[in-house]
């Protein structure tokens, strides 16, 4: 039997995908972007400006920031599992505490933490699957994990509208906290199933048989990286992160929001094109990770960036239910496989033991921008009266991510 396979005949590695889905299930796709379903009736039962539920999404990514510059301590210390399990269970708790608070302040504090559980899961899940697959399977390995995602995404835009017309003005409580009881078992599960190296198991990282070959060439290629190139790759990849926290999450923040507002639309009609978004999402990172295992992190980034720029013009431009049904699409379709490529683009350049230190980096950047972008949305949405500016320039800046993303070198030492 290889030293790869489990006794079942199925390699751990898949049992660790399966696991960080549900990781991301939770930290992102419930503890995060479950807020765009939430935040109109929360908003309109506690009387919130635009200018509050962006401090609210921002207040988030403030944790998200802190949690991602804390995880390269903390991982030395304590693993990457018993990390996952612990942010994992700080989000679910937070997010129980927001569902029984009553204004503004104690609810951008609660998502604060939940932002700060979220940063260092999401971290920690990426950067231990590098461990666990070889670079050939890498894209599509760390791509699965968009299904957790898209599963969250498409469950909060069916269950909140349905419970918001159940309960009226009280719907956002039992969203929250309904949403968060959810993840619980996921996250025992994730506990259960999780382990830090194949070493612990006596495996070697899947795809390893065809690549032993090369493991001299590729530690030396590594090092080279390490000692001459690796440092001006890392600013241009800061450069694209921080733009894409800056555009994505003006969409994902308020999308529901506008559609609500100013096209005019119920609740639950809304929740018709987040439940496509999640639908879409499902497919996002296996479509862009395939592609960039056969094309490249360079050519997967620049299309994933093209698929939004579209997106937010056809939602600032566009009129009519296709607009936006073509809008969500192409939003769904690319948005949260960028994050997850950049785990896999970090993974070629990085040996493993590097990736979550310099993925850390990257994240807290990343989350400066998302601290940014709902406010400087909110401000120009209540300037405005609507969000259409702020799509604009989501879609200028994504286009310029687009043209950094380009003059990333080839990680085979080839500009």
């Amino acid at each position: 039997m290889s030293p790869s396979t489990s006794m079942t005949g199925l390699h751990y590695g898949w049992w660790i995908v399966i696991s960080a889905i549900f990781s991301i299930f939770v930290c992102l796709g419930i503890g995060r972007f479950a807020l765009g379903m939430l935040l109109p009736t929360m908003g309109e039962a506690l009387t919130l400006s635009y200018v509050q539920m962006g401090w609210i999404s921002t207040s988030n990514f403030v944790g998200y920031l802190l949690g991602a510059l804390w995880v390269r301590r903390l991982i030395p210390r304590y693993g990457e599992r018993r990390l996952i399990f612990l942010s994992l269970m700080l989000v679910v708790a937070t997010m129980l505490f927001v569902s029984v608070a009553n204004n503004f302040l104690p609810i951008a504090i609660l998502y604060g933490f939940t932002g700060l559980g979220s940063g260092i899961a999401l971290v920690c899940t990426i950067s231990i699957m590098p461990h666990w697959f070889t670079t050939s399977w890498r894209g599509r390995a760390i791509g699965f994990l968009s299904i957790g995602f898209g599963l969250a995404v498409i469950l909060a835009g069916w269950a909140v509208p349905w419970i918001d017309e159940q309960m009226a003005q009280t719907g956002w409580r039992l969203g929250w906290g309904g949403l968060a009881l959810v993840c619980v078992p996921l996250v025992l599960f994730n506990l259960a199933m999780t382990r830090n190296r194949p070493t612990e198991l006596g495996l070697t990282p899947f795809g390893g048989e065809l690549e032993r070959t090369d493991a001299h060439q590729k530690h030396d290629l590594q090092s080279v990286w390490t000692q001459d190139i690796l440092g001006k790759i890392t600013p241009r990849l800061s450069f694209i992160y921080f733009l894409f926290g800056l555009t994505y999450v003006v969409y994902a923040t308020f999308i529901i929001t506008t559609l609500v507002r100013e096209h005019g639309m119920e609740q639950a009609k809304a929740g018709q094109f987040w439940i496509w978004l999640g639908v879409c999402s499902l497919f996002c990172g296996p479509l862009f990770g395939g592609f960039s295992d056969r094309f490249g992190r360079r050519a997967s980034i620049a299309a994933s960036l093209s698929f939004q720029t579209f997106a937010y013009a056809l939602i600032a431009f566009g009129s009519g239910a296709w607009s936006v049904y073509a809008s969500v699409v192409l939003y769904g379709l690319s948005t949260f496989s960028l994050p997850l490529i950049m785990g896999a683009t970090v993974a070629d350049y990085a040996s493993p033991e590097r990736v979550a230190g310099i993925l850390g980096k990257l994240t807290a950047i990343f989350g400066i921008g998302q601290i940014l972008g709902p406010i400087l949305a909110g401000v120009m949405a209540d300037y405005c009266g609507e969000f259409t500016a702020a799509y604009l320039a989501s879609g200028s800046l994504a286009a310029l991510a687009i043209a950094v993303t380009l003059t990333l070198p080839d990680p085979s030492g080839k500009e």
